[in-house]
């Protein structure tokens, strides 16, 4: 099969995937060629190839599985998955896999996810690279034959793995509020539902490659607001959401707040370490405070990671760190692949409210301990040169004379009442800011303050 690549294609190899506008930073021939070079470069006989529900991902499964293919290599499909049942596959049978999906971005992207052997995600540094390299050269190695085309049902194994262990009477009489966002949660609640005895009551459950009813990231309070109204006219113990590849989890309380996810980590970050003291566990610098303070509260040691699922994951390995948390909804486990699973952090969030209701709390009485610091949105404002700007943004924080300037993954900035994180984005071409203070109109003062600038030089051609 001969495709032909999009001119603007490049644009599409990011830091830790390979993501853009569909079709015209991605398309066939990209899946296609990227195919091809991740069997060649690393000589893989299987590939486990999965996809999500948007509008593009057939044509990109399509020809993806054609690369596969023609470069020789066995392919087993596992269909329309959500990207940790992909994560599941290629864990479990110790294979080399690609999700097609765009994440939380908006409809018009679509992008893939590679893994090596159990799971573990390309980068720049262990492959997407070396993957570039081979596409832009666009040569291709004739195999002997052909490889062979396979489907294969995950649902009842993945089932099976993520509820191991679990105490269904306990879940009793628990009703949530869940919003599926038109996405590939469509497929894991059921097989939640099937097994356990709580009521899902879900809106968006369809799934659909436009997202008709709201964007894809559930973190983002435009996008709560649906879920919001359901439990105000419902009588829910809280609410979830998800993004459309499902693997991120958003939770509302029982009035519809949503609960930043750093919350939520240290909550469960707390509940690991009872289990191991002194185990490591992975935070990044856009996490709240809160996160880093009840680790090494409970005895715990914090290992920093880039932001970027890619990275927190690379971390974790590094360190064996048992958890980790990225305050966009990711939760990672070492005993699951060191991969984000939903259905993994629902169950650590349901153990300790069934625990905090039999003494009479609800779950924003739960959460209330972990919710001391307010954080503003994270906002990503484009530039021209990104490292150009970022030596400019260190000058100008300089200049403001803070407690404490520390370069990682960008810089973290610390003014005592007033502290958070500049950083270049993973995903889109521009300077992320996220601030965090006791008062949630200070850290929006701040941020806007460093946004101004921002756009100044954004402005600077001289630059």
């Amino acid at each position: 099969m001969t495709y032909s690549l999009a001119p603007q294609f490049l644009k599409s190899f990011k830091d830790a995937d390979i993501r853009g506008t569909y079709p015209d930073e991605i398309n066939a021939g990209v899946a296609y060629a990227v195919a091809r070079a991740f069997v060649e470069e690393f000589a893989y006989t299987k590939v486990v190839v999965g996809r999500d529900m948007r509008l593009s991902s057939p044509e990109l499964h399509t020809a993806f599985v054609a690369g596969v293919r023609e470069a020789g290599a066995d392919v087993i499909d596992v269909g329309m998955v959500a990207t940790p049942q992909l994560y599941f596959a290629s864990g479990s049978m110790n294979l080399p896999g690609v999700m097609i999906t765009a994440s939380h971005s908006p409809a018009e992207y679509n992008g893939m996810k590679l893994v090596h052997p159990e799971a573990i995600p390309l980068t720049k540094r262990n492959g997407l690279a070396q993957i570039l390299k081979r596409v832009k050269k666009g040569q291709w190695v004739t195999p002997n034959k052909k490889g062979k085309f396979t489907k294969k049902n995950i649902d009842a194994g993945y089932q099976k793995s993520v509820l191991a262990g679990i105490k269904p009477k306990r879940y009793e009489g628990i009703r949530l509020a869940t919003d599926i966002g038109n996405g590939m949660a469509h497929d894991i609640v059921p097989l939640l539902a099937e097994k356990l005895p709580i009521k899902f009551d879900t809106i968006f459950a369809r799934r659909d490659g436009h997202f008709p009813n709201r964007d894809s990231d559930p973190n983002l309070r435009e996008n709560q607001l649906a879920l919001d109204n359901k439990i105000d006219h419902g009588h829910y113990d809280f609410g979830i959401s998800f993004d459309g590849d499902a693997d991120r989890i958003a939770f509302l309380d029982e009035h519809g707040n949503y609960v930043n996810s750093a919350a939520i980590g240290a909550l469960i970050a707390k509940r690991m370490l009872v289990r191991e003291p002194k185990a490591k566990i992975a935070s990044t610098n856009l996490n709240s405070r809160i996160y880093d303070e009840t680790i090494t509260a409970h005895g715990g040691k914090v290992v920093m990671a880039r932001t970027g699922h890619t990275f927190v994951k690379e971390a974790m390995r590094k360190h064996k760190a048992v958890f980790g948390c990225e305050y966009s909804g990711h939760f990672f486990f070492r005993d699951f692949f060191y991969t984000d699973s939903v259905v993994l952090t629902l169950r650590e969030v349901l153990d300790a409210y069934v625990e905090a209701k039999a003494a009479g709390e609800t779950f924003s009485q739960l959460m209330a301990p972990y919710l001391v610091y307010e954080q503003t949105e994270d906002i990503v404002i484009p530039v021209k040169d990104k490292d150009v700007a970022m030596a400019k943004v260190y000058d100008y924080l300089v200049s403001l004379q803070p407690q404490a300037l520390k370069k990682f993954d960008g810089y973290f900035v610390d003014f005592g009442d007033v502290w958070g994180a500049v950083k270049m984005s993973v995903t889109e071409y521009g300077v992320k800011l996220m601030f965090e203070s006791t008062s949630k109109t200070n850290a929006q003062k701040l941020q806007r303050q460093i946004q101004k600038f921002v756009k100044s030089i954004a402005k600077d051609e001289a630059y």
